[in-house]
């Protein structure tokens, strides 16, 4: 067992003591337990426990991960190769933003103790030498990392390193591999592997030089304009096919379509990777994007299955759901609208309210802003500035300045809805 991290001295933040946690837990040879964490945080235990269900919940969002107790009162995290590197990865580039100190004077050193011991050449692990290998592949991608991304990659090289010199190599689905062989990021890896085999008696297997480009991959940012490679062609058309999808399905038209084809661009080009991969995103958006905007999560759907077929992958609700935020944006843009006011005046029926507001939020895919008001506060107050629709299913008398007002029961007849999606697009 390796020698306990050095204590903190100074108070740390709840995102600096997370990282510090998940990076113990990726170095060999060290014991977690609470009160190692306890230490080295300078926290209580009900903070250390807190801080590890939150990390933990995290990682399992995104990455599939769990952080495990064993029999002896420590942690560990169980789970794949290739997700926890994957993990690891953004952890560590999150670290050196926030806790750099702590990867400098704790993780990297921990890192290149086990090299040490494992009897690794000094040339493969010399930051000097990392650093120039890091400017080749650069040129080789015709890239340029900047002094953080340097940092990292010098850091994270060692980290792989380590792990194929233990064993520790990702594995790889067949569509994984076909997907990373086809991009000019594995060229660039190669350089890598053939400094790793000049100096070691055991080559890395091909699964390392996979991960190695899938690494190059994570950190690059797309460029709708220089981006040259066949799979970024392939993907710019793919784009221009989703874009005429929307319109034809929508009945809606951009003027920009260029400025809507770039962000898609630089969305999706990050999105197949994350989708490929299986790297998870906040969940907490698409269930509220399917209750306020139905239609337009809909029509994005429909929109992008063709892309979908194309690459060979399904995205899931929570990518879907950004897609649609995008379109949803460039159609406020097009139309220099703010969202629609909409007042639903409520009795006593709940369901036949909801039912309502359902359909009135299937009319559309425009954003709206539906607020309920009790009949009885409408007929003493009118409505609110700024409403362009009141809609009820009772029957109510219309106040002497109101805007206009639907009085409709699920479902909702042809020319209701006509009526209600000319003055909501409007």
């Amino acid at each position: 067992m390796m020698t306990p991290l050095r204590p903190s001295t100074s108070a740390l933040s709840s995102p600096q003591r997370r990282c510090h946690l998940l990076l113990m837990l990726n170095l060999p040879g060290y014991t977690v337990t609470p009160e190692t964490l306890g230490c080295l945080n300078g926290v209580d235990d009900d903070t250390v426990r807190q801080d590890i269900a939150d990390t933990g919940q995290e990682i399992e969002r995104y990455h599939r991960l769990r952080i495990a107790p064993r029999q002896d009162g420590s942690y560990r995290i169980e789970g794949s190769a290739l997700d926890n590197r994957l993990c690891l990865l953004h952890w560590l580039r999150r670290a050196l933003r926030i806790c750099p100190h702590f990867v400098a004077d704790q993780f990297t050193p921990a890192v290149k103790t086990v090299l040490k011991h494992s009897a690794t050449a000094k040339a493969l692990y010399d930051d000097t030498n990392l650093h120039a290998l890091v400017n080749l592949c650069a040129r080789r991608m015709e890239r340029q990392f900047d002094a953080r991304d340097t940092q990292f990659l010098r850091i994270y090289l060692q980290y792989c390193l380590m792990q194929c010199q233990l064993g520790l190599v990702p594995d790889f689905t067949q569509h994984q591999r076909d997907w990373t062989r086809d991009r000019p990021e594995y060229h660039a890896a190669s350089d890598i592997i053939r400094h790793w085999r000049r100096r070691v008696n055991a080559p890395p297997p091909d699964d390392e030089h996979l991960f190695l480009a899938v690494l190059f991959m994570m950190l690059r940012i797309p460029h709708p304009q220089r981006d040259a490679h066949r799979e970024d062609v392939r993907l710019r058309r793919a784009v221009y096919d989703i874009i005429t999808r929307f319109r034809h399905l929508s009945g809606m038209r951009f003027s920009d379509e260029q400025g809507l084809s770039n962000q898609l661009y630089i969305h999706l080009a990050q999105a197949l990777n994350r989708s490929v991969f299986r790297i998870g995103i906040d969940n907490s958006l698409p269930d509220e994007i399917h209750r306020l905007y139905p239609k337009l999560m809909r029509t994005t759907r429909e929109a992008l299955l063709a892309f979908e077929h194309r690459f060979a992958l399904r995205f899931s609700e929570e990518e879907l759901g950004l897609v649609a935020v995008i379109f949803g944006a460039w159609l406020m843009q097009e139309n220099a609208l703010h969202e629609k006011q909409v007042l639903l005046l409520t009795g006593n029926n709940p369901q036949l309210e909801q039912q309502l507001e359902r359909q009135i939020r299937e009319l559309t895919l425009l954003p709206l802003n539906i607020k309920h008001l009790t009949l009885h506060t409408f007929q003493h107050q009118g409505a609110p500035g700024e409403v362009a629709l009141v809609i009820t299913p009772y029957p109510t008398t219309l106040p002497l300045f109101s805007p206009p007002l639907v009085h409709a029961t699920p479902p909702l007849e042809e020319q209701q809805q006509q009526r209600i999606r000319q003055i909501l697009e409007s």
